[in-house]
């Protein structure tokens, strides 16, 4: 086994004097004092954005309370109150194709002749029909 051998060449270093490292300098200056600024300043923006934080998350659920009890009191289901509405919307005559007219004179022929309307409904329904 060997043994190694401590060899002590290197005088020891006075920690008290930093003139000899060139990249420390030698001040009674703590810092930057715009560093210092900074982090004095951040409890009081941590602070501030916790506060906005919290309202934000406030106004938000405050909203979403007023719209559930608003569509609750209109009588529909919140939870699928979209999905309700696109059913109506897409069973409307607002987005239904429109029946071209030989259609529509085909369903007042029918109409007359099942008996539904009669001779002078179905003439006028057909003036109106022929006027679009």
């Amino acid at each position: 086994m060997k043994s190694f051998e401590v060899i002590d060449e290197f005088p020891e270093l006075d920690t008290t004097d930093t003139s000899s490292f060139g990249f420390i300098e030698d001040s009674s200056s703590s810092g930057s004092g715009f560093i210092d600024t900074v982090f004095g300043v951040m409890p009081v923006l941590t602070g501030i954005f916790v506060v906005l934080f919290l309202a934000v998350v406030a106004f938000i659920i405050y909203s979403q309370v007023r719209n559930y009890r608003k569509i609750k009191s209109a009588g529909m289901d919140p939870l699928t109150l979209e999905a309700d509405l696109a059913t109506r919307l897409a069973q409307s005559d607002l987005l239904a194709p429109k029946k071209s007219l030989e259609a529509k004179l085909n369903e007042l022929a029918d109409l007359r002749t099942r008996g539904v309307i009669s001779g002078e409904e179905y003439e006028q329904a057909r003036r109106d029909a022929l006027k679009e």
